[in-house]
């Protein structure tokens, strides 16, 4: 007997581990969006505060864009640019004083490869000072409604008024990719300059060559590390499959190698185990409703489109319910494609969805079916009728006789 109880609390012990283990990851801080409905599906610590070492430079990228009139335009370097870099172990990519480069050149520099030199070249020709370029850095943070978030300086060094949140970069990255520069170069493997032998590579492609990680859902990364952050990884995705966009940010996992084994044990389970499904197919029966003073004694709702959520692979269509909200009976005053009422959809008794429900035909009227509702209003009209047709009559004849 004791054997048996044994055996059972093994099981119960691996059923709970094995759950908790689907999704454990080594990164301290997590968040992942599916893009095509802006919702979070996954968070790890998502709302504290944190240094975020060089996704600093989604940022720093975004403000730089947003300010730079001509991509081509020429930036001579100089090296007082990089005088504050000294002693912060910062990685460069080699700039040299007397360098002419393009904005364009520094800013695959910068973002590519985290070059700390072309970050700050970018930021002294862009605002004059590291420090003014830092202002606008903030204002921006500040316009997106970033609350947790504080930058000192544009390239992620560790710092106490320097620091965010995974849900600020993702809502940050989000933002950026709206702007198709961005976009561009956040999507870029390798960029070469345009008047040097200088060819800079995105520093996640070639980490994940390096440790022969499976890449080729990845759309764009940007990567970074610091003593405070560790390392930190921002990317985004696509389902291949299912068609669908993901964003994930991880900061403070203990190495390279774990980072992108975080990036790939989240992406993989999402990809295995959710998709959308249809919760309501185009044609099907919403709701009924009585109505009144109409030719018809009932309306049918039907469903205009299908109604998709992102759900488990668990889904079971015997698992849906629908709770209307609204006028549960129609009359012929209520126009065709007016708003009636609303529909929850409810999934294992929990709403997960609620769509607005519209008339969608015409109502006649019916003056039999209102008499007849109305039967005492019809009565008091018969009988007024009839003693209307009765004093006509009577006036008419009496009328006759005084003529005789």
């Amino acid at each position: 007997m004791k054997k048996i109880n044994i055996v059972i609390i093994l099981i119960f012990l691996f059923l709970i581990t094995t759950n908790v283990s689907a999704l454990e990851i080594n990164s301290k801080y997590a968040l992942l969006y599916n893009l095509e409905d802006n919702s979070v599906v996954y968070s790890k610590n998502k709302d504290e505060k944190t240094s975020i070492a060089s996704l600093t430079k989604i940022m720093t990228l975004l403000v730089a864009i947003e300010n730079i009139d001509n991509y081509q335009e020429e930036i001579i370097i100089k090296k007082e640019m990089f005088d504050s870099l000294n002693g912060t172990g910062a990685y460069v990519i080699g700039l040299t004083d007397g360098m002419k480069l393009t904005y364009n050149d520094l800013l695959y520099g910068m973002f590519l490869t985290s070059g700390a030199d072309a970050t700050m070249a970018i930021a002294t020709s862009i605002a004059s000072s590291k420090e003014n370029f830092v202002k606008l850095m903030n204002k921006k943070a500040e316009d997106l409604g970033l609350k947790n978030t504080s930058f000192e300086n544009p390239i992620g060094l560790d710092s106490n008024n320097h620091y965010s949140t995974v849900n600020d970069v993702a809502i940050l990255l989000k933002e950026a990719l709206k702007n198709k520069k961005f976009k561009k170069i956040y999507e870029t493997k390798s960029y070469t300059f345009k008047n040097y032998d200088i060819t800079v590579k995105n520093s996640f492609r070639k980490s994940a060559t390096k440790y022969n990680i499976d890449d080729s859902y990845i759309l764009g990364a940007k990567t970074g590390y610091t003593g405070d952050s560790l390392y930190s990884l921002s990317t985004t995705a696509i389902d291949k499959k299912n068609n669908i966009n993901y964003l994930l940010i991880t900061t403070n996992a203990d190495s390279i190698e774990e980072y992108l084994k975080d990036a790939t044990n989240i992406y993989n389970y999402y990809f295995k185990n959710y998709k959308y499904y249809n919760l309501i197919n185009k044609g099907e029966l919403l709701v009924t409703l009585k109505t009144k003073y109409a030719t018809k004694d009932k309306i049918n709702i039907y469903a205009k489109k299908d109604i998709k959520h992102y759900l488990k692979n668990d889904f079971s269509k015997d698992k849906i319910k629908y709770k209307y909200k609204g006028i549960k009976v129609l009359n012929p005053s209520i126009k065709k494609n007016e708003k009636i009422g609303s529909l929850d959809i409810l999934y294992n008794n929990k709403k997960i969805d609620t769509i607005d429900i519209l008339l969608s035909d015409t109502i006649k009227f019916s003056l039999i079916n209102y008499l007849i509702t109305n039967y005492k209003l019809s009565i008091v009209i018969l009988i007024s009728i009839i003693i209307i047709i009765y004093l006509i009559v009577k006036f008419k004849n009496k009328k006759k006789l005084f003529k005789k």
